[in-house]
Formats: C-alpha cells, structure tokens, sequence
C-alpha cells in the first residue's frame, strides 16, 4: 500500500497555518462577507419582511452556495453533539468507517465514501464524507447510521 501522502494532497504549511474560524473572519469587514440569514424572518407575518429574507436566501444560495442562518431555534447544544458525534466518527480507523460505506454502483448512495476533488486552484483534495437522508422521511435508513460514537443517533 501506499506508505506516504501524494505530494499533490500535502496543503503547503502557510496555507494550514492561515485557515481561520469562518465565523469570526466574518466580523472582519475588509473582505468578502458570507451571507447571514434570520430564519425568523422568513416566517413573519409581515409579507415584506418574508419576502426580502426569502430573497436574502435565494441570493446567498445562487451566488455563494453557503450562507450563516440565525435565530434557527437549534440550541448550541445539540449543535456541539452533532459536531461532537461527527468527529468522533472521523476519528475511528478507517476499517470502521468502511463498514458503514456506501455503493455508488449499486446506487447505494447513503454511508461512508471518500473522493477526490480538484479545489479552485487545481489542487487534489481527498474528501471523506458521510451522507445519509433524513427527509422524506421514506428515504431515511437508520440501518447505515454509525453505532460509534453511541450517540450519532
């Protein structure tokens, strides 16, 4: 098997090494700024407010792909369990992940898989993933969930 990293995955040391939190680099007004939406907004009962953070959403999705969503009603929390469980699980030796892999051949397209990617500047990024459908709720298979960390469910 492979006994080091291609060089053309290694990240130069100066590109780590300036890789921010996204969400305090936002406060920096110099810069592009990444879209925040107030879901509450889009659930007034004001027809103008609902429609201009409708708008604010389509545009954020159209021409940045991400956007940070506020006052969403998830509790920081259930947040930090989320992020908690996915680490944990991308922490495991990866003959644990694999039992849990998807098929793309087969159209297995839920569990665990890796790909390579070309970023922006060409680079190859190898990108582990784990994808599974929570709606509708027909589509959700709760038999490819992780049973480690015990509370990925």
């Amino acid at each position: 098997g492979i006994q080091s990293i291609p060089k053309e995955y290694v990240r130069p040391q100066e590109e780590l090494t300036s890789i921010g939190n996204i969400f305090e680099e936002e406060k920096n007004v110099e810069g592009p700024q990444v879209p925040t939406i107030d879901i509450k907004d889009i659930a007034s009962d004001d027809n103008e407010v609902r429609a201009r953070a409708i708008e604010q959403l389509k545009k954020a999705s159209m021409e940045w792909g991400v956007m940070h969503l506020v006052n969403h009603g998830i509790s920081n929390d259930l947040i930090n369990r989320v992020k908690v469980a996915g680490e944990t699980f991308f922490q495991l030796p990866i003959e644990e992940k694999e039992k849990y892999a998807n098929d793309q051949a087969t159209g297995k397209i839920q569990g665990y898989g890796s790909k390579l990617a070309n970023n922006a500047c060409g680079q190859l990024e190898w990108e582990d993933y784990f994808f599974h459908l929570i709606f509708p709720e027909d589509k959700r298979d709760l038999s490819i969930w992780p049973k480690t960390p015990s509370d990925y469910t």
